[in-house]
């Protein structure tokens, strides 16, 4: 599993700062994981994970939303 991970996983650049658009399309896969754990506890989390990558998109990081 690392030798794979090794090869997928790009270094982070000298800034430490990686592109917002690529990075909500990656974890947009993760919520359906929770599905396949087959548990309602997990529900939660799939709503709040999915959420959090929904608010991104529509709110870009620096942008205000409503006070």
């Amino acid at each position: 599993m690392a030798l794979l991970a090794e090869h997928l996983l790009k270094p982070l650049p000298a800034d430490k700062q990686i592109e917002t658009g690529p990075f909500l399309e990656a974890v947009s896969h993760l919520p359906p994981f929770f599905d396949c754990l087959g548990s309602p506890v997990f529900t939660p989390i799939k709503a709040d994970i999915s959420g959090n990558i929904t608010m991104r998109k529509l709110r870009p990081r620096g942008v205000e939303g409503p006070t």
